[in-house]
């Protein structure tokens, strides 16, 4: 129930053979991951997130949000949404709720949304049900739903021009980027784009 997780930059791999320069949340001294590390709680449980941005400075602020739970943030700086954390790594955010409703949701970043969620900050959160069985897992708490197998399957997209922008800024120390005309080039699922979602884990 306790995460603690850092904004990183890395490449994610596309269907042509090349990568694109990205975002991700990574656990702890991981490397950053697209999407995000699923994180996996019970229904009932006080979940904890801490947050830590080591993203360049021109990336500016980074943030988590939670849709359809009751968050409370502290730490960082105020920011539209919820509380971020500055670039550097120095100082960290830490959001915190109780997963009272079980499901399956997303979490992504709460700054300058438009921008960061594309360049990957996204992941998501799977509220486990009380009484939920691991051994005997059922769908809807009767042995008529017993399955064997479960699968997410986290849908996303990249434009290749806003990334391609994103890096460029970097390098120069300015990010500039219009998201208006976006243009989604590449489709993934659970982070792979075709063929590679055809092979093995």
């Amino acid at each position: 129930t306790q995460f603690n997780l850092v904004a990183r930059e890395g490449y994610v791999s596309v269907a042509d053979g090349g990568s694109l320069y990205s975002w991700g949340y990574a656990l702890d001294s991981g490397l950053m991951q697209y999407p995000g590390p699923t994180l996996i709680v019970n229904q009932g449980a006080t979940v904890t997130v801490t947050l830590r941005n080591e993203l360049p400075v021109p990336a500016g602020n980074v943030s988590i949000v939670f849709p359809g739970q009751a968050v409370t943030a502290s730490g960082g700086v105020a920011g539209k949404l919820t509380r971020e954390a500055a670039p550097g790594g120095a100082s960290a955010v830490t959001y915190t709720f109780v997963a009272a409703k079980p499901g399956t949701f997303s979490y992504h970043s709460g700054t300058q949304v438009g921008l960061q969620v594309e360049m990957g900050l996204v992941g998501a959160l799977i509220v486990r049900p009380a009484g939920f069985d691991p051994m005997h897992p059922m769908a809807y708490g009767h042995m008529d739903s017993h399955y064997t197998y479960e699968h997410l399957y986290l849908l996303t997209e990249m434009d290749l021009n806003i990334h391609n922008a994103v890096a460029n800024g970097v390098a120069t120390g300015a990010i500039a980027v219009d998201t208006t005309s976006y243009f989604p080039v590449y489709w993934f699922i659970n982070g792979r784009a075709a063929p590679d979602t055809m092979f093995p884990d």
